[in-house]
């Protein structure tokens, strides 16, 4: 892992946001594990293993003028589909662009460098 990212966090009903840093390369649910489980953050997942679709996010990443390609996990992208959240291209595609209308699944979220703003 490389330094650390500014993570902001905004959801959930939350009134003010709650920033973060956390370790480049670490998994964005493990960062925010012990703040959702201490109820300070309405992020509500159950398995933190990719497979309910409980903890889906989307991500608006500050250093990104144009959206990125990325190429989802088999499980990710199936359990979005499962629970509706890709259609039938986005399904298929082999990459996708990294936009914050892509909508993710916070324990498949790999952290990137630079801010990155969570929203669900």
């Amino acid at each position: 892992m490389n330094g650390l990212a500014q993570i902001l966090l905004q959801g959930g009903g939350m009134q003010e946001a709650i920033e973060i840093e956390a370790a480049v390369g670490s998994r964005l649910i493990d960062s925010v594990r012990d703040l959702a489980r201490d109820g300070k953050l309405p992020l509500y997942w159950r398995c933190g293993h990719g497979t309910c679709g409980a903890c889906v996010v989307y991500l608006t990443h500050a250093l990104s003028n144009e959206a990125r390609p990325i190429t989802l996990t088999g499980k990710e992208r199936n359990v979005l589909a499962r629970i509706g959240k890709l259609n039938e291209a986005e399904r298929t595609a082999s990459q996708l662009a990294d936009t914050s209308e892509l909508p993710r699944l916070a324990c498949h979220v790999e952290v990137q460098a630079g801010n990155t703003a969570v929203h669900w």
